[in-house]
């Protein structure tokens, strides 16, 4: 795997990306986003099997996160990440994916619902589907009011290490698990609210004519299982598979179920693109 890192301008901001290259002619792209709080520098091993299988990934830092510029936990808008999705499209040839985990796995669920003719394929982590459900009814009420007035302002999305991963860290140092935070600016938590509402109207459109893998903890304290499994229920089956790993927690791509996730990626990938 050949791992490229560069630095992208967008609006005001300098986002840290790296491209995951194949050690041989490529076949497809994946676009691939992290989740809240969360950082680019730690998917290249969970990644790899894609490259493994001739498939370039690209990741960028979002604003606020990683080594990304901007304050801590805010991301302007959905107008910037649909910019920044079209930064990473571009000469982009062939085949081409998305993906995510957690708050990036309903970036990419909102991407794979609003452009379906882009993307040939998915692979969605823990997706965030009811951000709301960790607020208050008042809180909700009034947010919408603070947000536009305040923005920037930014809050604790409560989510704790050990409800993510049972080990205390899956980072290589002090320094890069520094990159991990908890913030999130009021701005973006009332425009996940509102794009939860709007994927909730439109998740029964999803396109499943196409390879669609989810993949979830059974534990996760995060976003629950329930919620995800209850709305796949509801497709039609198609190219899509769900897999529930038992007892996992958010993150199940790390630590003791990091193989399965592997192996269920590995033989999913070869259902739809067999070894060359």
């Amino acid at each position: 795997m050949i791992i490229e890192e560069s630095k992208v301008t967008l609006g005001d901001h300098q986002l840290h990306r790296l491209i995951l290259r194949p050690n041989r002619t490529p076949r497809a792209t994946l676009i691939f986003y992290h989740g809240q709080g969360d950082f680019i520098d730690r998917y290249p091993p969970i990644l790899e099997i894609f490259v493994e299988h001739g498939i370039t990934c690209i990741l960028t830092d979002l604003p606020g996160h990683g080594q990304s510029t901007g304050k801590r936990g805010h991301v302007p808008s959905f107008e910037f990440t649909d910019e920044l999705l079209e930064d990473s499209l571009r000469e982009v040839p062939g085949i081409v994916g998305i993906a995510g985990h957690s708050m990036g796995g309903f970036l990419a669920l909102r991407s794979l619902l609003k452009n379906p003719s882009r993307f040939s394929f998915a692979w969605i982590s823990s997706p965030l589907l009811a951000p709301a459900r960790q607020g208050s009814p008042i809180a909700r009420f009034f947010l919408p009011k603070i947000a536009r007035l305040f923005p920037w302002i930014t809050r604790s999305t409560g989510v704790k290490a050990e409800q993510c991963r049972r080990q205390p860290s899956d980072s290589a140092s002090p320094e890069v698990d520094a990159l991990y935070h908890s913030k999130i600016s009021l701005g973006w938590v009332n425009y996940l609210l509102k794009g939860a509402a709007e994927l909730e109207d439109t998740f029964a459109s999803l396109p499943t004519d196409r390879p669609l893998l989810f993949t979830q903890g059974s534990a996760d304290p995060v976003c629950p299982a329930e919620i995800l499994s209850k709305r796949i229920a509801k497709l039609p089956k198609g190219g899509l598979r769900y897999h529930e790993l038992p007892d996992a927690l958010h993150e199940p791509f790390v630590g003791e179920d990091g193989e399965k996730i592997r192996q269920i990626i590995d033989e999913w990938i070869q259902s739809f693109m067999p070894a060359e």
